[in-house]
């Protein structure tokens, strides 16, 4: 054998022996001095699973199973520190894509990380450049937010330099940069489904929010969406110091009518475009509770469409009092109206039906149940006659009844049709 290949076995054997050191240090007799020095920077109790060292799918060393304090504030499934040159060099100062994977952290402690995270005056402590999260979850009193993935880079005094946060399904990005004292976002979200749980089926086709953020809550300057085949612009401001409170109005010019209301009734619904200007207020003690009872003040007005499983007109083609149950539909040109939704009751005022030849106008209230209940005058004009009589609403959303007197004919000598 060649001296040139012995020399190149014994190089691939120290090789070898020194790749192999890393996977077995006894990393278990050091565990105890990681987690006093982790609970110390944290200032919270800090257990670990395990530790040990991996190649795959590249260099890290890693801790199972990291939990936060004796009120399990906090747990990670994994915490993974990755071994570049880079972490290697500045190992007592600095460490850099640092990855979190799998973690639920309680509310209040969530909140707490930026300042358990900033390092000391002194220099003494470790500089985070950068936390990657993956699957992670903030646990409320009854509920959770996520779970979500992102990056969290930290300027050197231990201050955020930017936030970016996504939704499991990638189709909802937060982007939070600090200014001053307070945080500017932008969210930007395709396919988002409005919070709370009421409406699954109420979807933003593009959401977009700018706004900022303090200690107090958040203020957005500017929202921008689509729903419905239709541009939706606002403001909102969500606070909660003294419970939680969410306020704010929408615009909406040319969106369609149909799917919007077939939230509340798939049967008894209206076609046609709606321009409406919409104010809203959400008031709960904790997040959970914050949809729960919503305040919602709405005028709008629908053109060119139909009124279905409601026929204000069939009632006036009789003199005599009629009973007539849920079918049909109504033709309009415009349907005016504001609409109010508050304790699980939405209430119809001021409401106008043109549709040239038949006019309506009235008011409606369906309770939380489903319930109708209302009144509305309609007026039909057929040549030089015109028909006229005050309907009264009752049954439910989705089975309407409409309830007529009678129908007055002006000049009718028949006191019988004359209900007016």
């Amino acid at each position: 054998m060649s001296a040139l290949k012995k020399l190149l076995i014994v190089v691939a054997i120290l090789v070898t022996i020194v790749a192999a050191i890393p996977l077995v240090l006894p990393y278990e007799n050091y565990k105890a001095d990681i987690e006093k020095a982790v609970s110390a920077r944290l200032d919270t109790e800090v257990k670990i699973s395990s530790i040990h060292f991996s190649y795959t799918p590249k260099p890290q060393l890693v801790l199972e199973k990291v939990s936060f304090g004796k009120a399990d504030e906090g747990m990670v499934s994994r915490v993974i520190v990755p071994v570049t040159l880079k972490n290697l060099v500045n190992i007592r100062k600095e460490l850099a894509d640092v990855a979190l994977e799998q973690g639920t952290l309680k509310q209040e402690f969530a909140r707490s990380l930026p300042g358990r995270l900033k390092p000391d005056a002194s220099g003494k402590d470790i500089y985070f450049a950068a936390l990657r999260l993956s699957d992670f979850s903030v646990l409320l009193d009854k509920d959770s937010i996520g779970p979500f993935s992102g990056t969290l880079r930290f300027n050197p005094d231990g201050t955020f330099k930017v936030v970016t946060l996504t939704d499991k399904d990638g189709r909802a990005n937060l982007t939070i940069k600090p200014t001053g004292e307070k945080f500017a976002l932008d969210f930007d979200a395709k396919n988002w489904v409005l919070p709370g749980g009421n409406y699954p089926d109420a979807r933003f086709d593009q959401l977009v929010l700018r706004g900022s953020a303090d200690k107090d809550g958040f203020v957005v300057d500017d929202v921008n969406g689509l729903i419905f085949g239709s541009a939706a612009v606002g403001q909102a401001k969500l606070s909660w110091n003294e419970g939680w409170k969410l306020s704010g109005s929408l615009q909406t010019k040319s969106m369609q009518a149909e799917p919007l209301i077939s939230l509340v009734s798939s049967n008894t619904r209206a076609t046609g475009r709606m321009a409406a200007s919409t104010d809203f207020e959400f008031v709960g003690d904790s997040f959970e509770t914050l949809f729960k009872q919503p305040r919602i003040t709405m005028n709008f007005t629908v053109t060119d469409g139909n009124l279905h499983n409601l026929d204000l007109i069939a009632p006036l083609k009789s003199p005599n009092p009629t009973v007539l149950r849920r079918g049909g539909q109504t033709r309009f040109d415009t349907l005016r109206g504001d609409m109010s939704i508050e304790n699980g009751v939405t209430t119809l005022r001021n409401l106008n039906l043109d549709s040239g030849k038949f006019t309506a106008a009235g008011g409606m209230a369906i309770s939380a149940d489903k319930k109708l209940s209302g009144k509305v005058s309609a007026k039909l004009s057929a040549g030089a006659a015109t028909f006229s009589a005050p309907l009264t609403f009752g049954g439910t959303l989705d089975a309407p009844e409409l309830r007529s007197s009678g129908t007055y004919k002006p000049g009718s000598d028949d006191a019988s049709t004359r209900i007016f």
